[in-house]
């Protein structure tokens, strides 16, 4: 298995990383996208990118965990149609897994930063994007949560960035949610890819298990108070931070893919 040199996990480091985590965490409860925090701390304290990847695919889980409880807690959670997406998405990110590792990915590199320049002008424009009550469904719960599951599990074990943020436009736009449903909705969704992901990665030994367990800690913090957050003030909170890290993620991924 594949791990840094003991020197590189220094007591300074797992501080560091476990206050990056409690951000992290914060901010993916709420609009998704913590890996745009995660993600580039890994990458600056000198750890490998599958090593990163895998890493933060632990940590991230356990921060849509607790989302989860939280939100189980308080009676959000009760959408029949949820476990079938679950399952869809395990099946989507399974698939998406093992041909990661035989296919390159050039494509959606190049591909991605359009995807999120077009979610940023929808999530700015859209009048389903700034209503408080639920909107007209596009398609039925069934033939939602088996292709967009099977789309997004696999885009998730593929690649993974900003799959977070796609289900939530995918709950607004095709089943009328609102942007607090949306957020709330698409969590147990993107655990399950992102929990059979991790399995992928630990299975092939690159997940580095005392930081990722560490800045886990750190996301319990963050994603509890996060989803609280959610819960009390709702849309506006959400759909300002969501408009903020969708931006954010636009710019980072065009920058790095295009200059």
């Amino acid at each position: 298995m594949e791990l840094l040199n003991p020197e590189h996990l220094s007591f300074k480091l797992l501080i560091i990383m476990f206050a990056v985590a409690i951000l992290a965490g914060f901010i993916d409860a709420i609009a998704g996208g913590g890996g745009l925090i995660a993600m580039p701390a890994f990458l600056l304290a000198g750890i490998s990118p599958v090593l990163a990847l895998g890493t933060n695919r632990l940590q991230a889980t356990i921060g849509e965990l607790t989302s989860l409880i939280v939100y189980k807690k308080n009676g959000l959670l009760e959408n029949t149609g949820l476990l079938r997406g679950a399952f869809w998405s395990a099946i989507g990110a399974i698939i998406g897994s093992i041909i990661a590792t035989k296919m390159s990915k050039e494509f959606l590199q190049l591909l991605l930063p359009i995807l999120m320049l077009l979610i940023l002008i929808y999530t700015v424009f859209s009048k389903k994007i700034r209503s408080n009550t639920p909107q007209h469904k596009v398609l039925s719960t069934s033939v939602f949560m088996c292709v967009m599951g099977l789309i997004l599990g696999f885009y998730n074990g593929f690649f993974g960035p900003g799959t977070g943020s796609l289900w939530v436009i995918a709950f607004i736009s095709l089943m009328g949610c609102t942007i607090k449903q949306a957020s709330i909705f698409s969590k147990p969704l993107n655990f399950t890819s992102n929990l059979v992901s991790l399995i992928y990665f630990i299975f092939v030994g690159k997940v580095i298990f005392l930081l990722g367990f560490v800045m886990a800690a750190g996301q319990i913090i963050g994603a509890s108070f996060g989803s609280k957050m959610v819960i009390s003030n709702g849309d506006k909170i959400i759909r300002p931070l969501f408009i903020t890290v969708v931006t954010i993620m636009t710019v980072k991924l065009i920058w790095q893919t295009w200059f």
